[in-house]
């Protein structure tokens, strides 16, 4: 069982405006066929979803299957769907010292493991700001 931190927040890069920009549509963070966190059944049935979530996940390794993220960027009116693939995505030493973290920039999604490790300090900055002291990983979109 690994407990680690699993998030998403729509303004953590563009504030309000990524609150008027994107609107969360569905996700899935772990095994689909298992233990996932998963939109709540209650928002489900409105055909709505949560827009933020922050907090603690107690996940085996073995149901770190997949991250799905769909979403509606207000601004274009196109939905966008990105799936990543967990096992071959997280680093080998994934543990509770990490966090699992999503966001968006001008309506694109973004995901960074944030590793316990300090960032260099020539190392540039990225992901949420809390936590720009630490090495993050981004996994979505790929460079």
């Amino acid at each position: 069982m690994i407990r680690h931190s699993f998030g998403f927040d729509r303004s953590e890069f563009d504030g309000q405006a990524g609150l008027d920009r994107v609107q969360i549509l569905d996700f899935l963070y772990g095994n689909p066929d298992g233990y996932a966190a998963r939109n709540a059944p209650e928002y489900r049935k409105r055909g709505e979803c949560e827009q933020r979530r922050s907090g603690r996940s107690n996940t085996m390794r073995s149901d770190l299957k997949i991250f799905y993220m769909k979403w509606l960027d207000k601004q274009t009116g196109k939905v966008h769907e990105v799936t990543l693939d967990l096992v071959k995505k997280l680093p080998k030493d994934f543990s509770r010292k990490h966090r699992f973290f999503a966001s968006f920039k001008q309506g694109q999604l973004y995901v960074y493991v944030i590793t316990p490790e300090r960032r260099a300090a020539n190392e540039p900055a990225q992901g949420p700001a809390a936590y720009d002291y630490l090495k993050m990983i981004l996994l979505y979109p790929e460079q």
